[in-house]
Formats: C-alpha cells, structure tokens, sequence
C-alpha cells in the first residue's frame, strides 16, 4: 500500500516477531525524506539498537527510531508531522510500528544531541500476523462534527491520526480557502503535528502550513496554525 492508503489502514502494533529487520531495508529507510513542518528547526533521528533505550513497555523491539529536537516554538507539532510521516512510510513497506512515548535513552547515552533534546521513539519490526486494519469500524475516533465546525471530508485523514490513549487533541475552523489548527490546552501539540502529517500525506502536492494573521479564537483550545489543501 502507498502511504496514502496506509491512513485508512494503519494501526499501532504492539506483537512483532522480534526478528531484526535486515540492513537492506534499513538503508532504505534511512534514505527515505521527510517533509519537515518547520524547516528551520534543527532536528536528528535515528536508528538505534534495543540496548540503546528503556522502556517498560513489553513490545519493544531489535531497532527503535529515536528523534532529537532544537526545544523551541513549534518543535513539538514538528516532531509529530515528521515521526507520522516515517509511521505510514514504515507500515507502507509491511512493518509495525508503535510509537513508545514512556520509551527514554539508557543512562549510557546522553538525552542530548548537539544542544537538542530527546522527545521520543517509535519502535518498529516485523509484525506477528496481520497488524492493518481492513475497515474503518476498526477505528474508534471522535466523528467530523466533533472535530471541526465543519463536515469537510477533507480532514478525515486527520480524523483517523493515532494520539496519546486516543485523546484527539485537535479541532479545525474554516474561513475561506483555509483551515486553521488548534489543540485543547490540555492535550498534546506532538499529537496535532501527527494529525497535520495525515493531512500532508492525503493532499502532498496542495498542502501549505502558515500562521494566519488574527485567527478565531476557540474556547479550550489554542492556535496551532493554518493550512490550505
């Protein structure tokens, strides 16, 4: 499947084989780009080995994804729109992924990288059977008018992005030819740049991100940006 479909298919893994996934694929997925949501913030990942990591969590695996950021406005959305990228992109190629956010470094490496900050993994590998769903009953999500002041098909893809014990942080308005973004002030901005990366994915050639001038002000919620699909 493409990364496009994966939307509509994907689910967070939590059996795998526990094979190591061979240095082919792995060299593919090293090579493979991510659109960042703000280019100028300075960014690194990596793959790692398990003994690299700890995490409490029974499913993790032979390699995990760790990811560094410069700690600065918009980093976490950032982190979110680039790390969902490489989610469908790796259940894209048949692997399983699972983002692991009680996952930290071991104490024999350090929580920093060139001045940025550790902010989370996904762990990934050969799932044990058929990880995808096959319908969208599987997924259990908010419906479109909780989501957004308008029924826009448009933002289902976004509709259907994993979160933190599901928690759906984001809400969208729409003004014109533009949507903006917003997260509860409760919930999670990593959460909302993965939901913004479902729309990328869905809509790759229109998609733009940009902060509006005076947006709507949303009770509960605080302004993320705005895009145009």
């Amino acid at each position: 499947m493409t990364r496009n479909e994966m939307i509509y298919h994907r689910k967070s893994c939590r059996s795998f084989t526990g094979v190591p996934v061979d240095a082919a694929m792995i060299e593919t997925i090293k090579a493979f780009s991510l659109k960042p949501l703000y280019p100028e913030i300075k960014v690194r990942w990596d793959i790692v080995p398990r003994n690299q990591v700890k995490c409490i969590c029974p499913w993790t695996t032979p390699q995990l994804i760790t990811i560094y950021s410069e700690e600065t406005d918009g980093w976490l959305e950032n982190v979110g729109f680039l790390f969902q990228q490489m989610d469908l992109y790796l259940q894209s190629l048949g692997l399983g992924v699972c983002w692991l956010g009680m996952g930290r470094m071991n104490l024999k490496t350090t929580t920093e990288v060139e001045g940025m900050k550790f902010v989370i993994m996904l762990a990934f590998g050969h799932p044990k059977g058929d990880q995808l769903r096959h319908d969208l009953k599987g997924f259990k999500r908010k419906s479109l008018e909780q989501i957004a002041d308008q029924l826009d098909p448009r933002l289902e893809p976004a509709r259907l992005a994993p979160s933190a014990v599901n928690s759906q942080p984001w809400y969208f308005t729409h003004k014109g030819n533009n949507i903006h973004v917003y997260c509860s002030k409760k919930g999670s901005r990593l959460d909302v740049g993965i939901a913004l990366a479902h729309l990328y994915v869905a809509n790759e050639e229109a998609f733009r991100f940009f902060k509006a001038e005076n947006p709507p002000a949303v009770a509960g919620f605080s302004y993320i940006g705005s895009v145009t699909l």
